[in-house]
């Protein structure tokens, strides 16, 4: 047993690259030439090694845990072997690396995480709620898809959204980065905001509850703190603060909508959005009738019908196809 953990260390120096990686040290060159099953058990080891396609950290790595774990591959593909053809024997070569692969990130061996992780999305007429790999909680509003990554090269977290969400970033010293498809990125450690870029709407608007965040597209940025809101404007590739109230902006939380001067255009997107629904709205009434007020948790049609009483509207439904029209 002492000379086996005596020569697992010399392996994990070797495949660390803390020696030159075509020199192999006297130790390790004896032991290989011991027998011919030590030189097959050290290609497999540098072949599971190079699988992960990174390196161990060496306060991390548990080398009778891994060694074990090399063991046990080997006595299955002997077993194996016996049984399969080359093919077969070749797959499960494959499966026995990723296995160790998986136990290592198990133990938190590996800085590396797989390069895509996780996606999510809520449909028309649903809302989800996910818990990110970084322990980060994301809900999402209907119509938004999210997917994260981990890029182990520049040690950050990165997150391709559009439509609208509430983060909660896990605090952690590898920057939390979200890019959207416009090329405006937004940089955050660890906080909470909300954060709308539907693609098919003019602005991406943040709003800021505590925390730092930063916005930014090419040279121009803007640094936010808790409180603030801004807006980036899609035809300008404008950023700017802008003045609100903060808690209107994810009210969607509690299904509410704050309509703060909403034209009648952006009410049925978000009313599409939350029933998947399609609405077909006369083009003149688009930017021509706005509300102010609060849609609070309703059927479809008791909106429609409130909607209809405080301007001159009306509306026929078929199925899930909605009409609005002038009276």
């Amino acid at each position: 047993m002492e000379k086996r953990k005596y020569i697992e260390e010399h392996i994990v120096d070797h495949l660390s690259d803390r020696m030159d990686e075509e020199t192999i040290d006297p130790v390790l060159d004896e032991w290989l030439a011991e027998d011919e099953s030590n030189q097959k058990d050290f290609e497999r080891y540098k072949e599971i090694w190079k699988e992960t396609g990174t390196y161990l950290e060496r306060e991390n790595f548990d080398a009778q845990y891994a060694w074990d774990k090399i063991d046990r591959i080997n006595k299955n593909r002997d077993n194996r072997r016996r049984r399969l053809i080359n093919i077969g024997y070749i797959v499960s070569g494959v499966a026995a690396a990723l296995l160790l692969v998986f136990s290592f990130w198990g133990r938190g061996i590996f800085d590396r995480q797989p390069e895509m992780l996780v996606r999510m999305s809520a449909d028309y007429g649903s809302r989800s709620e996910i818990v990110l790999p970084d322990g980060s909680v994301v809900k999402l509003n209907s119509g938004s898809d999210i997917t994260y990554s981990y890029n182990a090269k520049e040690k950050i977290r990165e997150v391709s959204f559009q439509g609208e969400g509430f983060f909660d970033v896990s605090k952690d010293k590898r920057p939390f980065v979200i890019k959207m498809n416009n090329g405006l990125r937004l940089k955050v450690h660890g906080t909470s905001f909300n954060l709308q870029a539907y693609t098919d709407e003019k602005t991406i608007e943040a709003s800021l509850v505590e925390g730092c965040i930063e916005l930014d597209h090419g040279d121009d940025k803007l640094l936010m703190n808790a409180g603030d809101m801004a807006v980036f404007d899609k035809r300008t590739n404008e950023m700017r603060p802008v003045a609100g109230v903060l808690s209107h902006s994810y009210s969607w939380l509690e299904d509410k909508l704050y309509m703060d001067h909403m034209s009648l255009a952006s009410v049925c997107k978000y009313l599409e959005r939350r029933y998947d629904v399609t609405i077909h709205l006369q083009k003149d009434l688009e930017n021509s009738i706005h509300y102010d007020g609060v849609i609070q948790k309703e059927t479809i049609t008791d909106i429609l019908d409130v909607l209809s009483r405080l301007s001159d509207i009306s509306y026929s439904v078929k199925g899930k196809n909605i009409s609005i029209t002038s009276k």
